[in-house]
C-alpha cells in the first residue's frame, strides 16, 4: 500500500471519528443502553454507587467474628514469605488485604479482563469491610484499576485464592497495558495465596481444595442461590447487551462470598497449625527439627506416628535412634516399618549399651569399700 493510499485513509478515518456524537453520561447515574428498559426494567445496579465513569463501587459490612490474633506457627505454610511475616509479626489484621476477582475468561493474556474485583479489610473495631468494584464498560478500566490500587494501598499484605496464579497475573498484564505501575503488585508485598496451604493440609480430607468444597467440608458453610464463577463472565456480557442486571447482581453476591470466605480460611488454617493435628502438626515438627528442637519436635511426631502416619515414623526413629537416644522406641519403629538394616544396626547399639552398663556395674562392685 502507498504512503498516499495509507495517509488518505487515515483522513477519513478521523472525519469520521470527529463526526461522531460524544455522549456524556450525568455522574452518578448508570445509562442504561437505549433500547433497553430503565431502572423499572430490571437493568439497574442496586446498592452500587458509580464513583467514575463507568465504575461503580458496593460496600459490605460484615460483624466482628474474629477477633483472635493470628498465631506464631502461621509463617509455616508459607515458606516463600516466611521471612517478610516473622518480620512483621505480630500481624496486624488491618494490614491484610483479601481480594478476589471476576474476569472475562480464565485465560491470563492480554484480552482477559476484569470486570469485578473484591478486596477486604479488617477494620479497627474488628468489623469485615468487603469493597467492590464493578466495570460498566471497558473505557473505566483505567479506573478501576487505580481505585483498586488504592484499595489495596502500601505495606499491606495480600491474601487471594490461587491469586499467585491467576488474579495478579490479570492485574499486572492490564496495569501495564494502561501504563499503570501499582506498589502493591511490587515482587517485596508479600502474597499469601490459600489454595497451597490448603492443597497441603486437607487434599485427603476433601473431595477437592476448590474453594466451595473447601467451604462445605472445612468451614460448614453452604451457599444457598450461589451463580458459579463459570457463568460470571456471560452475566457481564449479557448486562453490556442490555439484557438485564439480575445475573451481574448475582456474580456481586458470589464475589462478595468469596472474599468473606479467604478471611474465615485464613483463620481455619491457623486454627489447624495451632491444634497441630494431623499434617499441621507435620509441618510445626519439620520447622522445630530444623531449628534443632529435636524433643519438642518428637512430642508432635510421637503423635502422628501413634496414628500410623508414616512419614512422622520415618523422622522419629532417625531421631530416637541418632539424637534422643531412645534406642528401645527406635527399635520398636524400626520394626513396625519394617526397616531390617536399621533394626539390627539399633539392637547392637543396644546390646553395646547393656554391656557397657554391665561392665560399669561390675566395676563398681569392684571397687573397696
Amino acid at each position: 500500500m502507498s504512503r498516499g493510499s495509507l495517509s488518505g485513509r487515515l483522513s477519513r478515518i478521523r472525519r469520521m471519528e470527529s463526526s461522531r456524537p460524544d455522549p456524556a453520561p450525568p455522574a452518578g447515574v448508570l445509562t442504561p443502553p437505549a433500547d433497553t428498559p430503565t431502572a423499572d426494567g430490571g437493568h439497574s445496579l442496586d446498592g452500587w454507587t458509580e464513583i467514575a465513569p463507568c465504575v461503580f463501587e458496593r460496600i459490605t459490612r460484615y460483624p466482628a467474628v474474629h477477633r483472635r490474633a493470628l498465631s506464631a506457627h502461621l509463617p509455616l505454610l508459607f515458606p516463600r514469605e516466611r521471612v517478610a511475616l516473622e518480620k512483621a509479626f505480630p500481624l496486624d489484621p488491618s494490614r491484610f488485604r483479601f481480594f478476589d476477582l471476576e474476569t472475562t475468561g480464565l485465560s491470563r493474556g492480554a484480552g482477559t479482563v476484569a470486570f469485578m474485583a473484591g478486596v477486604g479489610q479488617c477494620m479497627s473495631d474488628g468489623e469485615f469491610r468487603v469493597t467492590q468494584l464493578l466495570l460498566a464498560d471497558y473505557p473505566g478500566e483505567v479506573a478501576l484499576l487505580e481505585r483498586l490500587a488504592a484499595l489495596m494501598g502500601r505495606g499491606t499484605i495480600l491474601v487471594s485464592f490461587n491469586g499467585k496464579c491467576f488474579d495478579s497475573q490479570i492485574l499486572m498484564s492490564r496495569s501495564l497495558m494502561n501504563g499503570l505501575r501499582p506498589a502493591y503488585l511490587s515482587p517485596d508485598t508479600p502474597h499469601l495465596d490459600l489454595l497451597f496451604p490448603s492443597r497441603r493440609l486437607w487434599k485427603h480430607r476433601t473431595e477437592s481444595c476448590r474453594m466451595q468444597a473447601l467451604e462445605r467440608e472445612i468451614l460448614g458453610l453452604y451457599r444457598v442461590d450461589d451463580l458459579p464463577g463459570s457463568e460470571a463472565p456471560d452475566a457481564w456480557f449479557e448486562y453490556l447487551r442490555g439484557e438485564g442486571s439480575e445475573r451481574l447482581q448475582a456474580v456481586g453476591k458470589h464475589n462478595c462470598d468469596d472474599v468473606y470466605s479467604l478471611l474465615l480460611l485464613l483463620h481455619a488454617l491457623d486454627a489447624e497449625l495451632t491444634e497441630a493435628a494431623g499434617m499441621a502438626g507435620f509441618i510445626r515438627a519439620l520447622a522445630l527439627r530444623k531449628s534443632g528442637e529435636y524433643l519438642a519436635a518428637a512430642e508432635l511426631l510421637e503423635r502422628l506416628a501413634s496414628a500410623g502416619v508414616t512419614g512422622a515414623q520415618r523422622l522419629l526413629v532417625v531421631d530416637c535412634e541418632h539424637r534422643l537416644d531412645r534406642l528401645e522406641r527406635a527399635a520398636e519403629l524400626a520394626r513396625l516399618l519394617g526397616d531390617e538394616h536399621r533394626l539390627a544396626r539399633i539392637e547392637r547399639k543396644l546390646a553395646l549399651k547393656a554391656s557397657l552398663i554391665q561392665a560399669g556395674r561390675r566395676a563398681q562392685n569392684a571397687e573397696p569399700n
